[in-house]
Order: C-alpha cells, then structure tokens, then sequence
C-alpha cells in the first residue's frame, strides 16, 4: 500500500507541475515545450487515473476504471497529435495549415478537441469515487467543470462557433486542471489507499 501512496503522490505532483507548464506555455504560444508539456501530461494523466484506481475500494473501481479507459483514449489522440506537430514543425512540411494549430480548421484541431473531450468524460466518471470531506467536495467540482468544458468545447467546436470561445475554455481549463491535480495530489497525501 505504501507504494501505491508514493506513485500517488509523485504521478500527481508532477501531473500538476506538467498541466501547469503546459497551460502556461500553451497561452504564451511557446509552441515547443508546450507540445512536450502537452505530451508529458497526456502519460502522466493515464497513469494519475490508474493512480485513482488503485487508491480506492473494490466497490467503486467500476468508476475509476471507466476513468481510466476515457483517459487512455484522450492520452492516444494527444500523444499522437502533438508528436505529429513536433515532427513536422520540425520540417516544416509544405501546405502546414493543414495541419498547424494555429489555424482552427486543421485537423490537428480536431483531435485536440476530441482529446480533451475524453478527458473531460475521464474526470466525470471519477466523481462519483470521492466522498463529502471539504477536499473531496473540491475535487469534485474542479474535475465536474473540466468535464463541463471538454463536454462544451466538443460541442462547441462541431457546432462551428467562434474559436474564440473554445480559447476562453482554454483559459479557463489552464485554472482548473492544476488546481484538480493539485487537490488530487493532496487527497493523496492525507489519505492512505486502504482508507480512500
């Protein structure tokens, strides 16, 4: 039990250090290490749902196992997008707009859309694991409006709104991922697994 604590704890402060510089770079538009923070976080992210599951009773690991399965979804289609933009950033391949993320149309939009999609619907099934101390209650909301905003950039998107509102999300998700991470790595912290 003591193992699955320190993965725990480790797999969520380095989730959180990642989704923060990943956000921040990402708004600054340092396109490079955004993309690897971006990639970092999409492993680490799979691995904190595996964390989630291992931490909680047999009773709930339904939820946390269906966390797990949206997480590996949105963990492939990011990893892929963004090692698809590192590489080809680096050639810079004729007809990029295609494929830059700087043009909203591109496919790479797309996927990155889809991506957070499924990692919205990862936070969502987790909800349910997490009791009524002040902590879990925080961690609840902060996971509840990351599923709220890749549940409404999704429909945004396809639905061909301005892009300006999925940037807005994006300010918004660069609040609220580090902050559920980070309250992820506390709970963590406080708690043993044979508790949670």
């Amino acid at each position: 039990m003591k193992g699955i604590k320190t993965v725990s704890i480790l797999t969520g402060s380095c989730a959180t250090i990642a989704v923060a510089l990943a956000g921040l770079t990402s708004v600054f538009k340092i396109v490079i290490p955004s993309l690897v923070f971006g990639f970092l976080l999409a492993l680490l992210f799979i691995l904190l749902m595996v964390c989630v599951h291992y931490f909680h009773k047999r009773n709930t690991q339904l939820y946390s196992m269906l966390g797990i399965v949206f997480a590996v979804v949105y963990g492939l289609l990011i990893c892929l997008n963004y090692y698809l933009q590192l590489n080809m950033i680096k050639q810079m391949i004729p007809n990029i707009d295609l494929i830059a993320m700087d043009n909203p149309k591109s496919i790479m939009w797309v996927i990155e859309i889809l991506g957070y999609f499924f990692m919205g619907l990862s936070t969502l099934a987790i909800i349910p694991i997490f009791g009524f101390s002040l902590i879990e209650k925080l961690i609840k909301i902060t996971f509840l409006l990351n599923g709220i905003l890749g549940i409404g950039g999704l429909i945004a998107y396809t639905a061909g709104l301005d892009i300006k509102i999925c940037l807005m999300g994006l300010v918004v998700w660069n609040i609220i991922m580090p902050i559920g991470t980070g309250l992820l790595t506390y709970y963590f912290i406080s708690r043993d697994p044979a508790e949670a």
